[in-house]
């Protein structure tokens, strides 16, 4: 597990952090408003304690989390419950959760699951990043789903 941490004038803290075996690695950075992690491997069995561990072991502003999920090779249920976990603590720290930019794996996931309707999703980080510091991370209430949902059925 290696860990560091660095101050500069675009975020007030970065760290890096990845399990034993390399499987996943984890860049963060904490802002004012939210904490910004890049995830890049696997989110799995094996993987996804550590991962929600470190992601809530890190003080949250305002409680808003962001995972930047592009370079997320593979997730199983384990990673699904692990978003789940960390959305539901995003949430109660009164933030939000916002999954920035998912691999394609990771979105046909999350649509076929339905979790695509409680947690926020964004194609692009700047748009993560905007509906986070304008306060609307949450996604509509459960019950309305988006166009692209109603045209699949």
């Amino acid at each position: 597990m290696a860990t560091s941490t660095v101050h500069d004038d675009d975020s007030l803290s970065e760290e890096q952090w990845c399990d034993p075996d390399n499987r996943i690695r984890v860049r963060s950075a904490g802002h004012e408003r939210f904490l910004l992690f890049y995830v890049a491997g696997e989110i799995d069995y094996l993987t996804a304690e550590p991962f929600r561990e470190y992601v809530l072991s890190r003080p949250s502003p305002a409680g808003n989390i962001i995972l930047d999920l592009r370079d997320v090779k593979f997730c199983d249920s384990s990673g699904l419950g692990a978003l789940v976990a960390l959305w539901k603590a995003a949430r109660g720290r009164r933030g939000n959760l916002v999954l920035s930019r998912p691999s394609p794996l990771c979105h046909r996931l999350l649509e076929r699951t339905g979790l695509d309707r409680h947690i926020g999703i964004s194609a692009t980080l700047r748009h993560a990043l905007d509906r986070v510091t304008a306060g609307r991370a949450s996604f509509p209430p459960p019950g309305t789903v988006p166009k692209s949902r109603r045209d699949a059925s």
